[in-house]
């Protein structure tokens, strides 16, 4: 599905473009024994930065930062050249299915809140390739807390093209990877809720007016609309 330049400008307006905290981003950083020294480190769909900003906090390494949608790259880039750590952070515009690095090119690979796109298992194989010896990767995944989840919930991950998984499950996809599972946690609430649902609440009332007329842009207002906010229940949160 091609997405249109306005769905992506209502994203381009928010903080983060998924669910995430810098805590949790900190926590899982001081968790993983690749984080000692200065690593070089790859962050898959990094969007307007937000993770790649508190990577480049916690870290002297050398940051690569991927998105497919340049002025995601570009806004990276400009924060990086302004902070004056452009030589170590540099974004690039690329597909995450697609990317265009040599193999055994990075110590650690960071991804919050894309490979579901692509599918847990599909993306884990796709991109261990780009991994050192000995080097770790950390992602966020959707994943249900209960195997009885709302059927709410599982309708509108479907519509998606979400397959959610238990822990247990994904914990399994990463064994049978071949990688060693180190640590697993749960992101907590307002990663979803104050940091995504809020903000992204806040643009669409702001953008309605003005393109009402427009039915095009409407129709993803109504639709982003009806996915997040008209629903009963949330869709689950992720593990980090």
């Amino acid at each position: 599905m091609t997405l249109s330049a306005f769905f992506y400008r209502v994203f381009e307006s928010l903080p983060r473009q998924g669910p995430g905290t810098s805590a949790a981003t900190k926590r899982m950083w001081l968790a993983i024994p690749a984080g000692q020294g200065r690593p070089t480190i790859l962050d898959i769909g990094c969007g307007s930065g937000a993770q790649t900003r508190d990577l480049a906090q916690l870290t002297g390494s050398t940051i690569t930062a991927v998105d497919n949608h340049q002025p995601f790259v570009d806004a990276v880039n400009h924060w990086a050249v302004g902070k004056g750590c452009g030589a170590r952070i540099r974004a690039v515009h690329a597909s995450m299915d697609a990317l265009p690095f040599e193999k055994e090119s990075f110590d650690i690979i960071w991804s919050e809140g894309v490979i579901d796109i692509m599918g847990f298992e599909q993306g884990i194989a796709a991109w261990k390739k780009f991994l050192k010896k000995g080097g770790c990767m950390v992602v966020s995944a959707i994943a249900l807390f209960d195997k009885e989840s709302p059927a709410e919930i599982l309708d509108y991950l479907a519509r998606e093209g979400v397959v959610p998984l238990t822990d247990d499950v994904l914990a399994e996809k990463v064994r049978n990877a071949g990688l060693e599972l180190l640590r697993m946690e749960r992101l907590e609430k307002e990663g979803w809720t104050t940091n995504y649902y809020e903000p992204l609440r806040k643009v669409i009332a702001e953008l309605r007016p003005a393109h009402d007329g427009n039915a095009e842009d409407k129709a993803v207002l109504g639709q982003l609309r009806e996915n997040f906010f008209k629903r009963k229940s949330m869709p689950p949160e992720r593990n980090e």
